[in-house]
């Protein structure tokens, strides 16, 4: 019980000082101060609730490219074959796969730049300046398709 008195004398104490220093110092009392900023930290989390919309399509293909990018880079295989379209994942087993594996370390890390984002419905052409450590630069046009999210697809008549 005794405890209970020393921690509520110690949160008046507190609480007197708070309100004496801001009284001292000519400012408005602390429980004051916080209520207006609370206020302005309240219409700001507004605004910015207001103002944030969902990524554009075109965000959304620019975003694929680089996770599949990455992907491939760490060699986070599951990651890469989650951003295929499933027509293509369905392909990348067994020695298909082992070999896109053992390219990735013969030739290193791939960089690619999003020049470019054309959408037609649920089709995408993300044209893209690629440097590879072994084979150099070259501008490629990576499709996509619109299935649950953006997927990267092989180019029809590519096999």
């Amino acid at each position: 019980m005794a405890s209970r008195r020393v921690l509520t004398v110690i949160g008046a104490i507190l609480v007197t000082a708070g309100l004496s220093a801001a009284c001292s110092r000519g400012g408005a009392p602390v429980a004051e101060e916080t209520a207006a900023q609370s206020t302005q930290t309240s219409a700001a989390e507004a605004t910015t609730l207001t103002t944030t919309a969902a990524p554009s399509d075109d965000d959304q293909v620019r975003e694929t490219v680089m996770a599949f990018q990455q992907a491939y880079n760490t060699q986070n295989w599951d990651a890469y074959l989650e951003l295929m379209c499933p027509s293509w994942r369905a392909q990348y087993t067994g020695p298909v796969m082992d070999m896109t594996k053992k390219t990735r370390i013969d030739q290193g890390l791939t960089t690619m730049t999003v020049d470019s984002v054309q959408i037609v419905g649920d089709e995408a052409t993300a044209t893209v300046d690629a440097q590879n450590e072994m084979l150099g630069r070259k501008t490629l046009d990576l499709k996509l398709v619109r299935e649950d999210g953006w997927r990267m697809c092989m180019p029809s008549g590519v096999q």
